[in-house]
């Protein structure tokens, strides 16, 4: 199947909010889409039916459009039993925009702790990979907190391969943890409260997470938040309140996702700690209410209802457990949340 780059730089984007769905989600999505579009709902039935991957449509997104070359046609794609550096690779946890997630261990004997060893998306230039990498090793290393994912490693295979070798952790995304335990508001509310005290944490370091979504919040079997990814946040400079856009993001492609994207991120706007504000709103939302303040059935239209929609209050949504407290304590949450997303 052959794509022009304008049509890459289209359906890139659609790919990234589609992988994101599963089942009768992602169908339900897709008609929506062939309701304004129905030729390019088709062409991503195609790809989607093709196998496309999320790495795939980030190549497509960050590599392809941007005129950045593809790796050989003979590039080997990392598998289980492969070695990357000192580590060898077991299972792979999780894809994203930005490359790969591994569980793996230390093939020295050194230690026998499990890590999750994050790879890059190759495609992108190795010069921005690499810039890429230091920066979340630095970020990593100043940030010690409880419910912070540590920096354990990170250097390059012997084949260039960029690695970071991150804190394993055994959980499942909050959204997720709050669903299958039933948890009530009070619990979910106290969830948050570690996930704000991390968040904070990494504030007072001048860093700005920049992609708080529930997939890079799991809660342990034990009831632990923990924060994961700080593969795209900026190192804020102290003379500055905000992260002004580099060389490095505007070649690397926006880093967000869309239902968590503040309005500055939507704008292509320097980032400020009031971007993850908005993202912790919106997440809190999400477990109070039990839907997405924001919604739109393509990437554009979801895009406009963050600039300009006004979302009902946490508590108007009667299938969320905000609806089931008490009058004053919902009004309470309705403000917090309000107040984020303001």
């Amino acid at each position: 199947m052959t794509l022009g780059v304008a049509e890459l730089k289209r359906l890139a984007p659609l790919l990234d909010e589609a992988l994101e769905l599963e089942g009768a989600a992602r169908e339900a999505w897709l008609e929506r889409l062939a309701q304004d579009d129905a030729a390019l709902a088709e062409r991503l039935r195609r790809l989607l039916a093709a196998g496309m991957s999320t790495a795939s449509a980030a190549a497509l997104d960050r590599g392809l459009a941007l005129g950045i070359a593809r790796p050989p046609a003979g590039s080997r794609v990392p598998g289980p039993g492969d070695g990357v550096g000192p580590y060898r690779l077991q299972r792979l946890l999780a894809q994203g925009g930005m490359g790969e997630v591994w569980l793996a261990a230390r093939d020295d004997g050194s230690s026998q702790r499990a890590v999750a060893l994050k790879l890059p998306v190759l495609g992108l230039r190795r010069d921005v990979l690499v810039r890429r990498f230091e920066r979340e090793r630095e970020i990593l290393e100043s940030l010690s907190h409880p419910h912070i994912a540590r920096l354990y490693d990170a250097g390059f295979a012997a084949d260039g391969q960029p690695y970071l070798a991150l804190e394993y952790v055994p959980g499942e995304p909050i959204d997720r943890y709050c669903e299958a335990c039933r948890l009530d508001a009070r619990r979910r509310v106290q969830l948050m409260q570690q996930v704000l005290a991390a968040v904070q944490f990494a504030h007072a370091n001048l860093v700005v997470h920049r992609d708080l979504k529930p997939s890079n919040v799991l809660v342990t079997p034990e009831g632990h938040a923990m924060l994961l990814d700080f593969g795209i946040a900026k190192l804020l400079q102290p003379e500055d309140a905000r992260a002004v856009e580099t060389e490095l993001t505007r070649l690397g492609g926006r880093a967000l996702t869309p239902d968590y994207a503040a309005p500055e991120q939507v704008r292509s706007e320097p980032v400020s700690i009031a971007t993850d504000i908005w993202a912790l709103g919106v997440l809190l939302y999400r477990l109070l209410a039990g839907e997405l303040p924001f919604r739109g059935a393509h990437r554009a239209e979801l895009e406009q209802a963050i600039l300009s929609a006004a979302p009902l209050r946490p508590s108007q949504h009667r299938q969320g457990v905000a609806a089931r407290l008490a009058r004053h304590q919902a009004a309470d949450l309705d403000t917090i949340v309000g107040k984020a997303l303001h």
